[in-house]
């Protein structure tokens, strides 16, 4: 989304009352498009689903790390077991999480305030904003009545982008975590678990960012 649109919509949303974390996230400032990307703090996230349908999926976990002087700040990073609505169903192939694990974990409104907690003042990463920000969106619209609407850095869609830029497209590039991190020239690390793969989209960033020689926030989310 348009970052002049993104910042539009958190001015009317602020305009309401709206429940606490959200309040706060609404209240401080994002951070320009024009600072130095060194400047800015960014939150790499990643989510465990019940499906690939952001509209009726549900967490089951959640992983995040920050992104602080340009480096993986290892130190916080933190993952959540959260309990769905339903059973976690044939998503269990895919993840590991079985019924048993995710029936003790937390209940997903409060992961949601540590989400927004862990956002407010700084940019979301994600792998796929297709499934990972757009069912957090949907989980926000139900619990504090708005979007998340937070700046957003998609790896994939950044490199979706490169690629269409190019006068010779790679028809079979794939836009895999896995896959980008080899092209990168990064450790390959085992799949399908939250906190890891938000580490690894974390260094991708980075990686992305220092190939592409962009410095600041906006020619990143351009």
């Amino acid at each position: 989304m348009r970052y002049s649109w993104l910042k539009a919509r958190r001015w009317w949303s602020s305009r309401r009352q709206v429940p606490a974390p959200f309040d706060e996230l609404l209240a401080r400032p994002m951070p320009d498009p024009s600072r130095l990307l060194a400047d800015i703090e960014l939150v790499s996230l990643d989510i465990e689903t019940t499906g690939l349908d952001p509209a009726s999926a549900d967490m089951l976990s959640v992983g995040w790390v920050i992104v602080r002087n340009g480096r993986v700040d290892l130190g916080t990073a933190v993952s959540h077991i959260v309990r769905p609505s339903s059973g976690v169903g044939a998503s269990a192939s895919v993840h590991g999480l079985t019924d048993t694990v995710v029936g003790a974990g937390l209940d997903w409104g409060v992961v949601l305030d540590k989400i927004v907690g862990v956002l407010t003042g700084r940019v979301l990463v994600v792998h796929h904003a297709g499934l990972d920000h757009a069912l957090l969106d949907r989980m926000c619209a139900q619990r504090y009545g708005s979007r998340l609407l937070v700046p957003v850095l998609d790896t994939l869609a950044i490199e979706h982008r490169r690629q269409q830029q190019k006068h010779h497209l790679e028809e079979n590039a794939s836009l895999r975590l896995s896959d980008l991190r080899d092209a990168y020239g990064l450790p390959r690390y085992s799949a399908h678990d939250c906190l890891v793969d938000a580490i690894a989209t974390a260094e991708l960033v980075l990686a992305i960012a220092s190939h592409r020689h962009a410095e600041t926030l906006g020619e990143l989310l351009a």
